[in-house]
């Protein structure tokens, strides 16, 4: 089977999940677990939980000074997109703080030049005093095997104002909680029902832009309904599983995400394992369906899965 016959079967299976079509993101102040399982889990619609996480101590404290001052010394993966591509580069993260803080308020890229971003880094993990920060987590949102240690699971992010990244779904096909924690970005999302729209290349990128589509090169994505969201400092957007996102950093930003699965979310993900997927991401979806349905120990699994936290595809 061709990549082209591989990817259309794929955008035929996304666009086929019993996956609610939303046209709308609603915003709640205060939601119960079990609230948030039956209303927005289970049927699979997006959800913003307005100041969700505005009490926390993170939201107080984290600025590019603040991880300046308790993780500079780390090493991290920068990337920066260059025509199309992912290139990679490793900051010291006192000198990331201090390009971020020598930005100029509102200012873009030189002319011509690309942002270094710092995304899908497993800080967390790595300074555990970081997840300290984040007090009382709502834990029990996730599925058991992810509630114990949460922030070993969590991808971090802190960039300037302007980065962009391109429309994509996550790789895992799994739920997504997002905590905004300093300034703000904007998501364009659209419902998994609309992939066929939107110009999929490989596993999980698509060539339109949202922000300005180009409606003569692909004339389908009239037919799509994005929905636009902007996320602020203390609030906590959920995405269900193949959720397409574009995201826009509206100012120096800090955030981070969780990925996790269902027993649902992870058999329809390994169901797409012919489709196109990635054999890595077949694997950690593997692992991840060992944890959630098998119930095999963090202690044997997390190792394995570990490595998806720092993958670049």
């Amino acid at each position: 089977m061709n990549a082209t016959s591989s990817s259309a079967q794929a955008d035929r299976f996304l666009s086929n999940l019993q996956y609610a079509d939303w046209q709308s993101v609603p915003t709640v102040k205060h939601i119960s677990e079990r609230d948030f399982a039956e209303n927005y889990v289970d049927p699979t619609r997006p959800v913003l939980l307005g100041g969700g996480c505005s009490d926390w101590a993170a939201c107080k404290r984290w600025s590019p000074d603040y991880f300046d001052q308790v993780a500079g010394y780390l090493a991290v993966k920068v990337k920066t997109l260059e025509s199309g591509r992912i290139e990679v580069s490793t900051w010291r993260l006192a000198d990331y703080a201090r390009f971020l803080i020598e930005q100029a308020p509102g200012a873009g890229p030189p002319s011509g030049a690309e942002l270094p971003y710092c995304h899908d880094i497993p800080l967390l993990g790595m300074v555990q005093s970081l997840a300290e920060d984040c007090q009382p987590f709502p834990a029990a949102f996730l599925s058991p095997s992810y509630r114990q240690h949460w922030w070993r699971y969590s991808q971090f992010f802190m960039g300037p104002v302007g980065t962009v990244t391109p429309l994509h779904f996550d790789s895992l096909l799994s739920h997504n909680l997002f905590f905004q924690i300093y300034g703000a970005k904007r998501f364009t999302i659209i419902p998994p029902s609309q992939v066929v729209f939107c110009a999929r290349r490989g596993w999980r990128w698509f060539d339109v832009d949202p922000e300005q589509p180009d409606y003569v090169s692909f004339p389908q994505y009239r037919q799509v309904t994005p929905v636009v969201v902007n996320v602020s400092a203390g609030d906590v957007l959920y995405m269900p599983p193949g959720t397409l996102h574009h995201v826009r950093s509206l100012s120096t930003s800090i955030s981070f995400n969780i990925d996790w699965h269902t027993e649902r979310s992870v058999l329809d993900a390994l169901a797409q394992s012919s489709n196109g997927m990635p054999t890595e991401v077949v694997h950690y979806n593997a692992v991840a369906a060992l944890a959630v349905i098998a119930k095999i120990p963090e202690a044997i699994t997390f190792p394995l899965y570990q490595p998806y936290l720092s993958y670049v595809n």
